[in-house]
This record gives C-alpha cells, sequence and structure tokens, in this order.
C-alpha cells in the first residue's frame, strides 16, 4: 500500500512519519525527499518559490510515486505528494507570481491527476496555531503564507468529498482516499489504525469505517475533525478569486 502524509508547513508531518513506522514496521520511505532537492539546487521555495522550483519538485514527486521499482505488494509513506506541490502553486498563482498563470497551474493538475492513481491514502494534517513554528532550515515560518496555503489544502480536501464528481483535481474512478487528521499526535495514530490494519494492509470492505454499517461511527469521526468549515475560505477565496475553479472542468 502507498500512502502520503500531506499539508502545509510545520504540521508534524516528519514526526508523524516517524511514529507511523515505528508502529508499522513493514512500511518504508524514501530516503530522499524533496528537501533534497531544495538543498542541493538552493532554490527558492514556498513564500519565495518559482515555476523553476516548482517544475524540479513536483518531477520529482511524480517519479517518486511512479517509481517502477516499486511493486504493489510494497508498503510506502511519503512525506508529501504530487498534490502538495500543485497547492503550493496554486498560491503563487493567487498571488500573481511571474509564470504561475491558469494554464500553468492547469497543466500541473492534469500531471497531478494521474499521480493520484498510484497513491492508496492521503493523510492531510492541518496547521494549528498553538503549535510553535520551527526553523528547521528550508522550512518557510510566515504564519500567513502558512496558513494561506492550509486553506488551500482545506479547499482541495472538500472538493473532493463535496464535488468528487467534477473530476477536477482527482480522477472519478481511481482516487486515493483522503483522510483528514486533528492536531493532536495520539489521535492521528488511532484514526490512522481505523485505515491501515496492524500488518500494514488497508482494511477490508467489511471492516473499513467507510462500510454502510459504520457509518454512525464515520459521522462522529467527522463531526469530530470538523474545524469550523463555515469560517474557513472557499475555494475561489482561497485562491484570491484569481483562480476560478469553474475555468478548470475541463
Amino acid at each position: 500500500m502507498r500512502i502520503a502524509i500531506s499539508g502545509t508547513s510545520n504540521t508534524g508531518k516528519t514526526t508523524l512519519i516517524k511514529s507511523f513506522l515505528e508502529k508499522w514496521s513493514t512500511y518504508e520511505t524514501p530516503k530522499k525527499t524533496y528537501r533534497d532537492i531544495i538543498v542541493k539546487e538552493k532554490l527558492e521555495h514556498s513564500s519565495k518559490s518559482s515555476t523553476k522550483t516548482q517544475d524540479k519538485i513536483i518531477e520529482f514527486m511524480l517519479d517518486q510515486v511512479k517509481d517502477k521499482t516499486k511493486t504493489v505488494d510494497d508498503n510506502i509513506i511519503y512525506d508529501r505528494c504530487p498534490l502538495d506541490a500543485l497547492a503550493y502553486s496554486m498560491w503563487c498563482n493567487s498571488k500573481g507570481y511571474d509564470g504561475f498563470d491558469n494554464d500553468y497551474i492547469k497543466n500541473q493538475i492534469n500531471e497531478v491527476k494521474e499521480s493520484m492513481r498510484f497513491l492508496d491514502i492521503i493523510f492531510l494534517c492541518r496547521f494549528d496555531e498553538n503549535i510553535p513554528v520551527v526553523d528547521d532550515g528550508t522550512r518557510d515560518t510566515d504564519i500567513d503564507h502558512i496558513k494561506e496555503v492550509d486553506n488551500i489544502f482545506e479547499a482541495l480536501y472538500q472538493q473532493y468529498y463535496t464535488n468528487v464528481h467534477a473530476d477536477v483535481f482527482f480522477p472519478k474512478d481511481d482516487s486515493p482516499a483522503i483522510i483528514k487528521l486533528p492536531s493532536n499526535h495520539q489521535s492521528r495514530t488511532s484514526i490512522i489504525s481505523e485505515y491501515v490494519t496492524d500488518d500494514g494492509g488497508m482494511y477490508g470492505d467489511e471492516h473499513s469505517i467507510l462500510h454502510p454499517d459504520n457509518i454512525n461511527e464515520l459521522e462522529t469521526l467527522v463531526e469530530a475533525q470538523k474545524v469550523a468549515l463555515d469560517q474557513e475560505q472557499s475555494l475561489e477565496d482561497a485562491l484570491k478569486k484569481d483562480f476560478d475553479i469553474g475555468d478548470l472542468r475541463m
């Protein structure tokens, strides 16, 4: 099974992956990450990103999830995935950064949609303002930037669940499950355990929390994870109205 941990900066993704590997020892994580590309090539990124940076990051992430040396039986957990690269490109588009026009974003969407077929689950970590931002040498520590990118992830998450048949960002017939995680570390592991068996597989339909027999449990989980959605920006607001989702229906 292939799992990705996604989300904006400073959401505990690296810590979660370490804990995940301790609990699910049948998994491995690639030794090389997009951060290595940023450091090696001294790329400006995040709030200072460019099309050069985004092209290199998304190319790396696409190659990683499509790695032909891996088989369907391999258990892999990724630190971010192509969806993350798209979210940051969309942020650059919303700010009017040079080169990030709608055609550029549409091309990335097509690439990301295809890559989604190679993932089984994306666990989405949201930003918690109560957790201090730590400068690790590559992370962007601009709070406003972090929150704005977080809103874009939330908008993508909402599009996935409320407008899945639009086929804008995710392929209709072969998309991964996208599960939003709370900020509490212990709760994250508990929720992941609802989807990943002790031996690292995915629960079958009869055991899955998505099964109709477990719908009450699912509703309780969704309610517990709800983060004042009426106060969240809509997809159009998250993109500062510079990027109309209506233009993407291809």
